[in-house]
């Protein structure tokens, strides 16, 4: 018999690489609504960062020797997503910030999908979908 599973509670954090941390919150803060949060004093530079309608914080960690990607962007490697409430509304707010967007249409289902870079290349979706309830396969 397998062990039990372990059983974590609400995701708490998603550590990000930036070169520079405070570029990089200015990116979150202005552009999807983040605020700064209660950080400790690390002997490394960084950000957190909070938004109550995500659900979770942003750990921004810098290393000046990060370099943000080069190649095209590939919508099929990591990323982290959040339910967006009106799609076009936000491709328009994303362009007025001068966001590159790519969009996709998720299969069987037609939900669309929205991926972009932060400043330092990590990749964010937004899309429309279903209540997450709704999308777990039943035992």
């Amino acid at each position: 018999m397998p062990p039990q599973s372990l059983q974590p509670g609400h995701f708490n954090h998603i550590a990000l690489m930036t070169c520079d941390a405070v570029r990089c919150a200015q990116f979150y803060c202005n552009v999807l609504g983040f605020r700064l949060a209660q950080r400790p004093a690390f002997p490394f530079e960084g950000r957190w960062l909070y938004r109550a309608e995500a659900g979770v914080m942003i750990h921004l960690i810098e290393d000046k020797k990060f370099r943000p990607p080069t190649e095209p962007m590939n919508t099929r490697s990591h990323h982290f997503a959040m339910q967006s409430s009106d799609v076009s509304v936000d491709l328009q707010l994303l362009a007025e910030h001068g966001v590159e967007t790519v969009e996709r249409v998720l299969p069987d289902h037609g939900y669309r999908q929205v991926f972009f870079r932060d400043p330092d290349g990590n990749v964010i979706e937004i899309g429309e979908w279903p209540a997450v309830a709704e999308m777990i396969v039943p035992e």
